[in-house]
């Protein structure tokens, strides 16, 4: 159970096709270089989801990406009973490392980010789109203007502003997902407790071995 919610908690940044270089100074880019979203110092960005499940999705990005932190709030029917599921994913050190949280049960599994992008890869829900994407346009969404990026298969469409995923649309599980900004608030400051993990949270380290036997 707590493995399928890992597969839905990718980060709306992760799905970023590769962007355009402009040309700098070396100073400047070497410092946009360590910056995970060189335009964008913080923000909170609300969605909506409709799919598989109704959520509700918060994402908190602070200090240029170099933290960033995913709320996610769905309810899902296990033998026949509804369960209000919460879950968090924490990116820290520039993506270096990922934290994928259980908020009902107090636990999490920490991950580097090659056993996070291993553990994608063996998914049917890895839907990263920038692999074989193609840009297909622009489009406003809550007036920021989105490069949009297609792939056919497996299905996905990806509105892009800054490095972020202001729209999503997608096929998870043979189902339509589609994930949409509702709230978009630039350079705010970020409250430090949404960015920790809860202290009575057990983390377990993932073994990126483990993904490979079976």
């Amino acid at each position: 159970m707590f493995l399928a919610i890992i597969t839905m908690t990718i980060s709306c940044a992760n799905v970023a096709p590769v962007t355009e270089l402009k040309a700098t100074t070396g100073t400047e880019a070497g410092i946009k270089a360590s910056r995970h979203y060189p335009e964008l110092k913080s923000a909170i960005i609300t969605y909506k989801v409709s799919g598989m499940n109704n959520e509700t999705e918060t994402v908190y990005i602070d200090e240029w990406g170099s933290r960033e932190a995913i709320y996610k709030k769905f309810s899902t029917k296990m033998m026949g009973i509804d369960l209000e599921r919460n879950v968090m994913t924490l990116i820290t050190e520039n993506g270096n490392w990922i934290y994928n949280i259980d908020l009902n049960a107090r636990t999490a599994i920490k991950m580097n980010r090659s056993a996070f992008e291993a553990l994608q890869g063996n998914s049917a829900g890895n839907m990263d789109v920038a692999i074989g994407a193609i840009k297909a346009g622009t489009e406003e969404i809550l007036g920021k203007v989105c490069d949009v990026w297609k792939k056919d298969y497996p299905y996905s469409r990806a509105w892009m502003w800054k490095g972020i995923a202001l729209k999503k649309d997608q096929d998870v599980a043979a189902m339509g997902v589609v994930t949409e900004a509702i709230e978009i608030q630039e350079n705010v400051s970020i409250p430090e407790d949404k960015l920790i993990i809860p202290s009575d949270v057990k983390i377990k380290v993932l073994d990126p071995r483990a993904l490979s036997r079976g």
